[in-house]
């Protein structure tokens, strides 16, 4: 990467602005939780599964199948997080567990699940050597919390942790194309783009314990029945499981449905539309 400008900021100045609203990770944390615990404690069977009942409660699901997943993508966007801080701020923070607060929030008919950030301990990460220091740090933190809490949560569901993995991709891919439609520095964007090569491309998949590393991945694309949000949607890279609750069908971006599937959605989207 060319050496980009930019002066990694004191931690308390950093804004969370957009990382609360879409990931719901901030030092603030979320205004009124529902349930909170440590971090440390996913790796308490009994905790856990607390958690995943309770998640489960909120959205109406039919098994652990589904807050599983929701706790298990929360947990991918950590690393998210850490890719948007170096972005902006030329910076890293600790996100270790024991830094860490998870938190359950309800709102109506569905959920939000995230983190409070403790303390915030952040450090300029130079540009030299960079690509190193943040594959060293990103893959220590896979090894000692992502994966062994995704694999917790896995268990605790009855479920594969590649069902988990694998939503990895589109998520990375969703922030990297929202990102693109905001209007900042060029240093910014270099940074940015250079973070999510390292994420992809530099963190080994047997950290993850999986064949390749979860957030490579090309986007696929389908038509937009929707008013906004352009011509196409960006489809997930493997299924979110929202339909395991009571009266839930699979998402219009589900790879799992066929064409004929999306076709007839796409009907019943447009003619709902019309009145």
């Amino acid at each position: 990467m060319d050496e980009v400008i930019g002066v990694a900021q004191e931690a308390a100045s950093f804004d969370f602005g957009i990382i609360k609203m879409f990931y719901h990770i901030s030092p603030e944390g979320a205004d009124e939780p529902l349930f909170e615990m440590d971090a440390d404690r996913f790796f308490d069977a009994e905790t856990l599964g607390k958690a995943l009942d309770l998640g489960g409660s909120t959205v109406q699901a039919t098994s652990r199948a589904l807050p599983a997943s929701f706790v298990g993508t929360t947990l991918g966007k950590l690393l998210l997080t850490q890719v948007y801080l170096y972005g902006m701020y030329g910076s890293v923070i600790d996100l270790s567990p024991e830094r860490l607060t998870f938190q359950i929030e309800a709102h109506d008919d569905h959920a939000h699940l995230g983190f409070r950030i403790k303390e915030l301990l952040a450090e300029t990460v130079p540009t030299e050597g960079a690509a190193r220091q943040l594959a060293e740090a990103w893959t220590a933190h896979v090894r000692a919390f992502l994966r062994p809490a995704v694999e917790a949560a896995a268990e605790a569901a009855a479920m594969k942790p590649a069902a988990i993995w694998q939503q990895y991709g589109a998520m990375a891919e969703y922030m990297k194309e929202y990102a693109a439609t905001l209007a900042l520095p060029e240093p910014v964007q270099e940074r940015l783009s250079f973070a999510f090569r390292v994420l992809a491309e530099d963190i080994p998949a047997e950290a993850f314990g999986t064949r390749r590393n979860p957030y490579q991945h090309n986007p696929r694309y389908c038509d937009n029945p929707y008013p906004t949000g352009g011509d196409k949607l960006m489809m997930q890279s493997s299924c979110c499981l929202y339909d395991q609750r009571e009266g839930g069908v699979k998402c219009y971006t589900c790879p799992m449905l066929t064409p004929e599937q999306r076709a007839e959605r796409r009907e019943q989207v447009l003619a709902e539309q019309a009145g």
